[in-house]
């Protein structure tokens, strides 16, 4: 039996990086955005272009699997080049693949920006084909993770996640299935254990802006609870039948790429080998924060040991909110 299963989205990430200057824009219409332009028309020389394997699923089952867990990963690979790196990829770290094949993998173009943050492109190719008969029917793990799907996988993510009876589950949305409301992943949130979500996913989903009413509307349908992460503002989550902060620590950011799927694989290693819920927070935020360090998804995870030690040296503590 695999300790963990992980569903979610793999890509190949193309990063490039040039040094052209960029021109920052600002526009009536995007009042909280900022805008980077390139020069319009002109050939851009790229200073250097590296690649690495990536997307939601996948960064998750890597760490999962750094962290000593069995591990699996459901998904549809593109037969291609690219879909041929992801399978060794997952093969070199340790990770079982349960899927299927589709036309093409899934790819990200990482573009640098004058800030820690990037601009991505993001081509999903044949992420959203996975169907359940792709799946093993007697999959039986003790841990169900799901990222974000679309498509029919959401659909086989769905049936999925109601027939594991004897698994804990989690799952981490995004603002596109979070803006479609409560209402409309109630099958979902039913049978999730920890729902992960940011400030802004939590505001969509539940219609509130503060985050004692946030916990309050998502805990009215989650058969467990949720974790809400807040950027600089740490993360909130309950234990003790109250609603606690934790700030992260001050960290040289080099790309915050996949530091949400660390900090949730984290969390859920922590709990599944017995911490008690702000241990897993800190393991969580500091597996993100090894993670953000770099400008690769998977290559600064740390391992079960040094994740130890770190937390041993952790004296942080929480603030309680409510």
């Amino acid at each position: 039996m695999d300790d963990i299963v992980v569903m979610g989205s793999n890509t190949v990430d193309i990063y490039v990086t040039t040094d052209v200057d960029m021109i920052q824009i600002s526009h009536p219409s995007h009042d909280d955005d900022t805008l980077l332009g390139y020069p319009l028309g002109d050939k851009i020389l790229a200073e250097d272009v590296s690649l690495s394997v990536g997307g939601s699923g996948v960064n998750a089952a890597t760490a999962f699997a750094k962290t000593g867990f069995d591990t699996s990963y459901v998904g549809c690979l593109g037969d291609d080049m690219f879909g041929a790196k992801v399978l060794d990829h997952l093969e070199t770290s340790d990770v079982a693949f349960h899927g299927s094949l589709g036309d093409q993998t899934g790819v990200g173009i990482i573009l640098e920006s004058q800030a820690t943050d990037r601009t991505i492109l993001s081509y999903k190719g044949c992420n959203s084909d996975l169907r359940r008969e792709d799946i093993p029917s007697d999959l039986d793990p003790g841990w169900f993770y799901t990222s974000t799907v679309m498509g029919e996988t959401r659909r086989t993510m769905t049936k999925l996640i109601q027939s594991l009876d004897n698994t804990t589950t989690a799952v981490n949305t995004s603002p596109y299935l979070a803006e479609k409301g409560i209402d409309e992943l109630e099958l979902v949130l039913s049978a999730t254990d920890y729902l992960f979500v940011n400030e802004e996913e939590a505001s969509l989903l539940t219609g509130q802006h503060s985050i004692p009413a946030m916990f309050d509307a998502l805990q009215q349908v989650l058969r467990g609870t949720p974790l809400i992460t807040a950027g600089e503002n740490g993360v909130y989550y309950e234990d003790d039948s109250s609603i606690k902060q934790l700030l992260p620590h001050e960290t040289d950011v080099v790309d915050t790429t996949g530091a949400g799927d660390a900090f949730n694989a984290g969390f859920i290693a922590g709990r599944a080998q017995g911490m008690s819920q702000e241990n897993a927070v800190k393991t969580g935020m500091l597996q993100s924060e090894n993670v953000i360090q770099s400008s690769n998804t998977t290559d600064n995870l740390a391992d079960k040991s040094t994740l130890l030690s770190a937390l041993n040296n952790d004296t942080r503590e929480p603030t309680v909110i409510r």
